[in-house]
């Protein structure tokens, strides 16, 4: 039973969170994390429900990616833009 609960400290952790930031008028920011330390641009949007819905979209596909042990997996590697 130790050696399992050792073994959880040491797995990695993931922390996937977006942000959306308005940087002009009709002009939102969105940034994604895996890790809590960097962060990915994602893009531009015209609103906020959009700006919402792909910092979903992104935070869904880096969790698929990562499972399914894909380049993205753990961070590893930056993303290609």
């Amino acid at each position: 039973m130790e050696d399992s609960m050792h073994s959880q400290k040491n797995s990695p952790a993931c922390f996937l969170r977006w942000s959306v930031s308005k940087v002009a008028d009709r002009l939102y920011a969105v940034a994604a994390t895996v890790d809590g330390k960097e962060y990915d641009f994602v893009g531009n949007f015209k609103s906020v429900r959009e700006a919402q819905q792909a910092g979903r979209r992104y935070a869904e596909d880096l969790v698929h990616n990562s499972m399914a042990g894909g380049r993205l997996s753990l961070k590893q590697q930056p993303l290609a833009a």
